[in-house]
């Protein structure tokens, strides 16, 4: 709720003459001629579900919200009689608190959000896409929001790993499977490709040097303390 205190005069009166109120409001120091004018503090949205009939309509409401509020707040605000309303609380996925674009954090649970589909009296049908953007200035909207994406990179230039995929380790895995499709390559277990073989790894103790891969080496030669 505003009060009138804090509503200008002018913009009050101009309110007021449309509405057709002739009232005076009492103990008012400008002698203002209305009725107090309440606004809501809540907000309700008209979410766009295609596979809804003409017949109902889906709203997002407050979690305080009742069918009797929604109802009411159709009828009078836009005149759409109801003939049955259905609601839901939908309880939202735990997700982590990330910083600084990294992937980890606490874990929380979002706030429920609360849906009622409406049965209206008169059906609906959703606009259809305008296919010509260019009056809303969609091409600028969508270079201010790669210029953002950009920006957020350049401030955050280590994300975490698990955000994007390894490209070069898929396109060795594909390259080794198509050489295996085509038969330039003889598919070999794990331990036959790094030349485990029983018998040698047991004379020897260790893995031939003549087939130790690179990684193994190296991990050798500065191996854990």
């Amino acid at each position: 709720m505003v009060r009138l205190g804090n509503i200008g005069g002018k913009a009050l009166r101009r309110v007021q003459e449309q509405a057709g109120v002739n009232a005076v409001i009492h103990n008012h120091p400008e002698g203002i001629v209305g009725k107090p004018v309440y606004l809501p503090q809540f907000r309700v949205a008209l979410v766009h579900n295609p596979n809804n009939s003409p017949k109902y309509a889906q709203f997002r409401v407050p979690l305080s919200f009742n069918k009797f509020d929604l109802r009411s707040y159709l009828w009078n605000l836009y005149g759409v009689g109801v003939l049955g309303i259905r609601s839901y609380v939908q309880a939202q996925g735990i997700t982590r608190i990330t910083r600084d674009g990294k992937g980890y954090g606490p874990w929380r649970r979002p706030k429920s959000q609360k849906r009622m589909t409406v049965e209206l009296k008169e059906p609906f049908a959703w606009p259809e896409a305008p296919k010509d953007m260019a009056p809303f200035e969609h091409e600028s909207w969508k270079k201010a929001e790669l210029w953002q994406k950009e920006q957020q990179d350049k401030e955050n230039p280590k994300r975490n790993s698990g955000e994007e995929p390894d490209h070069k380790l898929r396109a060795a895995y594909k390259e080794q499977a198509e050489a295996l499709r085509e038969n330039k390559e003889t598919w070999r277990p794990t331990w036959k490709a790094l030349g485990l073989e029983p018998h040698e790894a047991a004379k020897a103790g260790r893995i031939p040097p003549a087939t130790q891969p690179a990684w193994y080496a190296r991990q050798r030669k500065t191996g854990p303390k």
